[in-house]
């Protein structure tokens, strides 16, 4: 990554350094990856280093890792917030997405200090960051079950290529959650730029995208005769038989919103291409609840979820929703009474992927009917779908959360 910018890497060991301590090497390695991605990223010239030090105290290794990097840098007023969940750094047109959504650095912080360790950093504009990660672990006489850590899941980087900031916020931090990382374009041409620039194990692309399809991009990569990652579709509508995706260029398809069941099987089948022990498998969680929640909440995708990355990502997803609903209904309203049915269409698919990533599922329905005008007497029920949207999504989220609140409880 760094020498396809120009940049200088350089990796210091500043002490000697144990042979072997005690780690959950997978969330060790994702979240370095994270902040040594994130250095690259936002340095435009100069150097990212990063420097290790450990102290030695009883049976136990004090670790710091230093990631250097000589990029734009952070207001000193914003250091304090970065690690919020979904937090922006907003700076100029330079570093206006310096932290994505927020969920790496948030989720790389939390996993941190799952593990007895913490995330600082220190920052000037224009003079570059240091983030420093910071871990306590048991010593190792050697390294035990060695084979098991070879034949262990390497972590993948992935793009993702989605339009709908919700959607991305869901698919990263699931996607994250199980050790990989993520890159995100917004729309075709920024995809294919993407690709062009950087080697990926696994491109996930949604099919309904700004500027073209993901069949479209699919197409686009399979003309070039370029060495391809598994590319897998992403689509809001039910899958009954996937021929068809395959017959236009991928390789496989999966629904959103994407289910750790479904993820997890196509990057066991396609992108490491190895079997996985009985262990290592992601089962479904047993789905328990009443005719009620299953009319209106998708609880299998739910239930998967919270049981990976826990319930607080879901409470903030659904804070972003209860933010972005009120402008879609003013615009999907607007829409309605200019009699704009390509206007109303988008719209509604905005709102069925936002509804789906959190796991409304009776809204989603609904807005899946509002964005098919090609459906008979669309217009004549139009109206009565968006009124059922706009009164009924409050009730719904009422519903999840108390869902929410009782399944955390339970666990």
């Amino acid at each position: 990554m760094a020498e396809q910018k120009g940049l200088r890497f350089s990796l210091d060991r500043l002490t000697d350094l144990p042979s072997s301590i005690k780690v959950d090497a997978t969330r060790l390695r994702q979240i370095l990856w994270n902040l040594v991605g994130n250095a690259v990223k936002f340095t435009k010239q100069g150097a990212v280093n990063v420097a290790v030090r450990c102290d030695v105290e009883d049976d136990m290794a004090h670790l710091e890792f230093d990631i250097e990097d000589s990029g734009i840098g952070i207001p000193h007023e914003e250091l304090s917030k970065i690690f919020a969940m979904y937090y922006q750094v907003k700076q100029g047109e330079d570093n206006l997405h310096a932290v994505g959504t927020g969920i790496g650095l948030a989720v790389s912080r939390q996993l941190a200090r799952l593990m007895d360790g913490d995330i600082t950093v220190e920052s000037d504009v224009g003079e570059g960051s240091v983030f420093t990660l910071t871990l306590s672990v048991p010593l190792c006489e050697h390294a035990e079950n060695v084979e098991t850590v070879k034949e262990e899941q390497s972590p993948l980087q992935i793009l993702l290529v989605e339009d709908i900031e919700l959607n991305i916020t869901v698919a990263k931090n699931l996607l994250e959650s199980l050790g990989h990382t993520v890159l995100v374009a917004r729309n075709g041409k920024e995809a294919l730029a993407m690709f062009d620039a950087q080697t990926y194990d696994l491109l996930l692309l949604d099919i309904q995208l700004p500027d073209m399809t993901g069949f479209d991009i699919a197409k686009t990569l399979r003309d070039s005769g370029k060495a391809l990652p598994p590319l897998v579709a992403l689509t809001a509508n039910v899958i009954k038989d996937k021929t068809e995706y395959i017959k236009k260029g991928m390789d496989d398809a999966i629904s959103k919103p994407i289910s750790v069941v479904a993820v997890a099987g196509v990057i066991e089948r396609l992108a490491l291409q190895c079997s996985v022990t009985k262990e290592n498998k992601v089962e479904e969680s047993k789905v328990v609840g009443s005719e009620v929640l299953d009319t209106l909440l998708d609880l299998e995708m739910l239930t998967s979820y919270v049981d990976i990355v826990g319930a607080e990502p879901v409470y903030k997803s659904i804070e972003m929703f209860e933010q972005v609903m009120p402008e879609y209904i003013k615009i999907l309203d607007s829409n309605m009474t200019a009699k704009d049915q390509d206007g109303i269409a988008s719209e509604a698919h905005k709102i069925k992927g936002a509804a789906g990533s959190i796991g409304l599922k009776h809204i989603q329905k609904i807005a899946q009917q509002a964005q098919s005008p090609e459906l008979p007497a669309w217009w004549e029920n139009i109206a009565d779908w968006v009124d059922e949207i706009k009164d009924g999504y409050t009730h719904d989220l009422q519903v999840l959360k108390q869902w929410l609140d009782d399944y955390s409880k339970q666990k």
